[in-house]
């Protein structure tokens, strides 16, 4: 038989069976989903266009979804896009979830007032167009979770957290409030990524002191060099070197951001193992918590 033939036939198998696993796999999400809107709908009524399941990676996109309050007390919330790249369901405690949610749109009158007159002064007048993300593993009680949340036009903040000892048991949530204090902190990140948010921040603020943008900069570059000359004064030599290296740091990293915008990252690598425990019982003493936490900055 031509080989040509032969592998024609074959590719067309396979188109087929990815297609039929691909409707078979759609249908099946769409299912469980919809029975899922009908258990919220005493509270909430959800809407969404197009269902797509990928039988390969088992990536499971949603398109178009409108959130609205069942008594309508508030007016509806769209999301361009929800993706779910893994979730895992053999456990009752997903062992792992990647999940994004992009173009949330809402509308700035929604929020809370103050807030709202505060954007507007910033400029902000459009719906505000918001994503976010998360992400984690759950093996041998190691938690390992990403988050990031962005607003358009706005700016992106980005954490991660890796803890140890964390127990978890779905059926008694509270147990959490008990157990906090022995998990154990490995790493932790936190990056702020700047989209205007801080620009229009300082321009406001430079307008409102009666000065210009590079002198209200300078400004506050001065203060921030002031209470760190104050803070090793005070010290009296009590701070060692690696907890001045660390001050310093910060305040080099923050004015570098302050003149420039971009991104500040603070990151927690602790040198030895450190509980959220201890680390609640040092939450008043800076020195010491920048030191058990191993804390550095960036900019």
């Amino acid at each position: 038989m031509n080989i040509k033939l032969i592998s024609g036939v074959v590719i067309a198998g396979l188109a087929a069976s990815y297609v039929g696993g691909k409707f078979y796999m759609t249908d099946k999400v769409a299912s469980q989903l919809d029975a899922k809107i009908i258990e919220m709908q005493p509270m909430l009524d959800v809407k969404y266009g197009e269902l797509s399941v990928e039988p390969i990676t088992q990536k499971i996109q949603l398109h178009n979804v409108v959130l609205s309050p069942a008594d309508g007390s508030a007016n509806p919330i769209t999301i361009n896009e929800i993706t779910v790249n893994e979730l895992d369901t053999s456990s009752e405690f997903p062992a792992a979830l990647d999940l994004a949610l992009s173009g949330i749109s809402l509308s700035i009158d929604d929020i809370e007032p103050e807030s709202a007159d505060q954007l507007k002064a910033l400029g902000y007048s459009d719906d505000l167009l918001i994503s976010l993300s998360t992400k984690y593993t759950y093996v041998n009680n190691v938690m390992d979770w990403q988050f990031g949340l962005s607003a358009q036009d706005m700016g992106r903040m980005e954490y991660s957290l890796n803890i140890a000892n964390f127990e978890f048991d779905p059926k008694q949530p509270l147990t959490l409030l008990f157990a906090y204090p022995n998990y154990q902190l490995n790493s932790a990140e936190f990056t702020y990524t700047d989209q205007s948010f801080v620009e229009r921040l300082i321009k406001q603020e430079a307008q409102n002191s009666e000065t210009s943008v590079e002198e209200l900069k300078l400004a506050m570059s001065d203060k921030i060099n002031a209470m760190l000359a104050a803070d090793l004064e005070t010290s009296n030599n009590e701070l060692s070197d690696a907890e001045v290296s660390v001050a310093k740091n910060a305040a080099e990293a923050f004015i570098k951001f302050i003149n420039d915008p971009q991104s500040i990252t603070i990151s927690i690598n602790p040198e030895q193992a450190v509980t959220l425990g201890e680390i609640t019982q040092a939450q008043n003493d800076p020195a010491k918590l920048i030191s058990l936490l191993n804390m550095a900055f960036k900019a």
